[in-house]
Order: structure tokens, then sequence, then C-alpha cells
């Protein structure tokens, strides 16, 4: 084997003792069922030889596969040459930059604001994560939900009763439907809760989102920290390309929540709800997966 490296060479004989072990074995074992079958039902002169427990025709079959076996093994090797190393692959996961095509300034700082929060080593880790809805969340969801009408009313509709969260549970139940509860780590008490609503797959990848906190767990940044790995998952194991939020104009912390997370404005639609008695109008806020590698 000129030219093989000391390590391929190495790996080589090891394949080819252990092919002449193998096939000396199964040799041995097809010789002696051979035999005894032979002595069983008096058989001569076809199987084996008359003067008793000479080689078998399958020990030379055996002999030639040990000895083509470490060519074999050459040829199913990589090709590397002495001293040549295989390029290393590149396993930096694509860049994801939340931008849409309006409102580039402002897109491009929701960027990198995203960038730095989730690239910075010296981060604290999360507070948070997500799993989930189930039924067994009802009664702490429905308390979450009445302890935060005032919060929520008149931007979002929480279920607040059980009927309410029987009907919610049957839709995140759906293939077109996701409900997350986001949870303390040190607890696992559910502080809010984020949909994923009307996913739209084929060549448009997309889906909206609607998210909302327990009043007694506003203004601490779990929201936040829960809506970005929502989005990682939106983004990843869902495929996604585009996720949108869509918020009325006067809910201003919901609206800075969407812009924090890489969201970018890119419109009005009108009476696009029906919320708390009325259609409502809500601007369309929109995050962006920019890679190309799937449809």
């Amino acid at each position: 084997m000129r030219g093989v490296p000391w390590r391929r060479s190495r790996h080589a004989g090891t394949l080819a003792r252990g092919w002449l072990a193998l096939t000396l074995a199964i040799a041995s074992l097809t010789y002696g069922l051979l035999a005894w079958h032979a002595s069983a039902f008096n058989v001569e002169g076809v199987l084996l030889y008359d003067n008793g427990w000479m080689p078998h025709p399958t020990h030379f079959i055996a002999g030639g596969l040990a000895l083509i076996g470490p060519a074999l093994v050459e040829l199913a090797a990589p090709a590397t040459r002495p001293g040549e190393r295989h390029p290393p692959q590149d396993t930096t996961p694509p860049a994801r930059s939340r931008a849409a095509t309006a409102d580039q300034p402002d897109a491009a700082a929701c960027a990198d604001q995203r960038a730095a929060a989730t690239d910075d080593p010296a981060a604290a880790p999360p507070r948070t994560f997500f799993r989930t809805v189930k039924s067994t969340d009802r009664e702490e969801l429905l308390a979450l939900a009445q302890d935060s009408r005032d919060l929520h009313a008149p931007w979002i509709e929480a279920p607040l009763t059980p009927h309410a969260f029987k009907v919610y549970l049957r839709r995140t139940e759906r293939d077109d439907h996701h409900g997350f509860a986001i949870c303390l780590r040190d607890s696992g008490r559910i502080v809010g809760v984020v949909n994923i609503n009307n996913v739209v797959g084929g060549s448009m990848l997309s889906a909206s989102i609607a998210y909302y906190i327990g009043r007694r767990h506003a203004d601490r940044g779990y929201m936040r920290e829960g809506l970005m790995q929502i989005m990682e998952h939106a983004f990843g194991e869902l495929r996604l390309h585009r996720l949108e939020a869509n918020i009325q104009p006067g809910n201003t912390t919901s609206i800075a929540l969407a812009r924090s997370c890489g969201f970018v404005h890119e419109g009005l639609a009108r009476r696009y709800l029906f919320i708390d008695g009325a259609w409502r109008d809500h601007e369309r806020w929109a995050a962006i997966d920019d890679r190309e590698h799937w449809r």
C-alpha cells in the first residue's frame, strides 16, 4: 500500500484481519454443517472427500476472500495522500439578519441588537424556557389570564373560561397552530404564552405570532427571552421563513417588544382583527429569516 498514510494503513490492516477471521469462521461452520449432513444422511463422495477431514473447497473460497479483503478496503478508503489533509468543513451556522426590504436602517439596528443579545459570551443564561401548552396547564393559564385582564384588554383576548381554554387547546393541536408556554427555569411556573397561528407552507412558509404575559411578571424581560427562543424554534425546527406580529397602534409596549426582537414595521392593516367588539387596525411587523437553502 505505497502512498497510504500510516493511520489509514493500520485501519486497513485491522479490517483485513477481521475479514480473514470472519471468512474462516464462516467456512469452518459451513464445512462442519456439511460434514454433519453427510454423516447423518449417508451422503458419500459428493460434499466431502473420501479420506476424511481434508480441506474443503469452502476453505479455499474463504482464503481467497481474505486475500482480496485488504484490496477492497483500500478501494473503499478515502483517497488521501501522505501529508495531505481534507479541507475543514464549515460548521458556522448561517446568519439570520431578520431584515426586510422596507425600513432598512431600523432593520439593521434590530439585527445588531439581537446579535448582541444572543452572541455575547458574557451574557447571563436565560431565565426562561418554552414548551408546548398541555391540557394540565388549564388552571394555571386561566388564573394568569383572569389576573391579567386589565393588562391584556383591549389588545388581546386570552382564554378566560374552561370552555375557551378547551377551544384554544384544540386549535393548537392542529398542524397550522402552535401554542407555547413560557416558563421560569427555577420553578417551571408559567409567566406568558406565545402562539404561532395560521402556518402556511409551500412557497410562503409564514405564520402570524401573538403573545401575552401575566401581570405579575411584566417588565422583567421574560417575554423578550421567551419570544426570541420561540423565534429561533420557528425559523429552525418549524422551518418558517417569515413571522408576522400584528399589533394595535396604541399597544406601545408590545410594539417595543417586537422591535427589540428584530421585527420590522411594514405598514398598517386596516380593520385587521375583531377584538373587544370591534374591527381594529393593526400595525404589521415582520421578522424574516434570510437563509435560502430550503423552500
